[in-house]
């Protein structure tokens, strides 16, 4: 299952000796980049699961998502906060600690498209935003307006 992979795959990347670089919003032990990079590869793998059993709730139309960017969020992902910037010009801006990351975002149709150079590897992926609790969810990775 994907999540024993993530699993082995965030445990054998812990077990690394690189130095730590990720501070914990909650006082755990800091992370190196690559387990980071493990975190989100898995988050993103499990994603469709994710979805479907964080709720049950509509994706948002796209008359809402247009509402709702441009703009500054905070994310979650595995209990460590990013936080984004989504420009007017489609520019898309990640920071994490001292590290930050930079892409593009865009909407096609009702589903969010994210595209990071480094964190996602240039890839550009896109899904269904819905909202829950005070929070919106895309791609396993909960988000809301700063």
């Amino acid at each position: 299952m994907i999540g024993d992979s993530c699993q082995e795959l965030v445990n054998h990347t812990l077990a690394q000796t690189a130095p730590p670089i990720w501070k914990r919003t909650d006082g755990q032990q800091p992370m190196s980049r690559k387990t980071v990079a493990a975190l989100v590869f898995c988050a993103l793998a499990a994603a469709p699961l994710a979805e479907a059993l964080a709720s049950s709730d509509r994706p948002l139309p796209s008359h809402e998502l247009r509402q709702l960017f441009p703009g500054t969020f905070r994310a979650q992902v595995k209990g460590y906060e990013v936080r984004f910037v989504a420009s007017r010009n489609g520019r898309l801006k990640g920071y994490y600690g001292s590290f930050s990351d930079e892409g593009r975002w865009s909407l096609r149709g009702n589903r969010l498209c994210i595209m990071l150079k480094d964190w996602l590897d240039g890839k550009t992926t896109c899904s269904p935003v819905r909202r829950t609790r005070g929070w919106y969810l895309a791609r396993g990775i909960r988000f809301r307006r700063m």
